[in-house]
């Protein structure tokens, strides 16, 4: 039995001290859809997303895909994937990566890779979509990064890196024009993002 074997069979609550990022890459997949993610050793676990959560992110993936089509560039649009740091993994809500850095096997990408990262805030994890991962994005330099709100009213809070930290420079609630990490235009319909739900 190899080494991946072992540590896919290994039970999260068995493991001694700090994570790396091979080990949390071979984690079984939790059957409850939870989503694993390390920030220098620590493992941090998030419930799975809720069905709005879920709907407004395939909803701005969506929009994303078509600006990107229509721009010509060369960048993908995916959601939930893993994006690695070397001590750091995480699982954004949406992520625009170049369209190199991605191949038929590749199970994550770098965060140099990346474009812009958003997070669709949700109940259990206000303060890491708020405060903790666009900090650690920044650190990381990653050109956008995007906070989406749906409580009261969807709205998308868009950031850009400033020396070490993100600014807000758009706060979007219906159609608006968004530059995405300077590299290309979406037309964003943030009103649009929940359609898909009743009521």
């Amino acid at each position: 039995m190899t080494t991946m074997s072992v540590m896919k069979h290994k039970c999260v609550d068995d493991h001694e001290g700090p994570w790396t990022v091979e080990e949390v890459l071979a984690l079984p997949e939790h059957p409850a859809r939870a989503r694993y993610e390390l920030v220098d050793g620590v493992l941090m676990m998030s419930p799975a997303p809720s069905f709005a959560h879920q709907i407004a992110s395939s909803a701005l993936n969506r929009q994303i895909r078509g600006a990107i089509a229509a721009a010509g560039v060369p960048f993908l649009v995916v959601e939930a994937s893993n994006v690695i740091g070397e001590s750091r993994l995480f699982i954004p809500d949406i992520m625009v990566v170049d369209r190199s850095a991605v191949l038929r096997d590749t199970v994550a990408v770098p965060l140099e890779a990346v474009l812009l990262l958003a997070e669709i805030v949700s109940p259990h994890n206000r303060a890491a979509d708020r405060i903790l991962k666009p900090a650690l994005y920044a650190q990381a330099k990653v050109p956008a990064y995007w906070r989406i709100e749906l409580e009261p009213e969807p709205t998308v809070l868009v950031h850009e890196l400033s020396g070490d930290t993100y600014r807000e420079v758009q706060r979007v609630t219906g159609k608006q024009s968004v530059e995405v990490g300077g590299a290309f235009p979406v037309d964003l319909d943030v009103t649009a993002l929940l359609d898909d739900l009743e009521g």
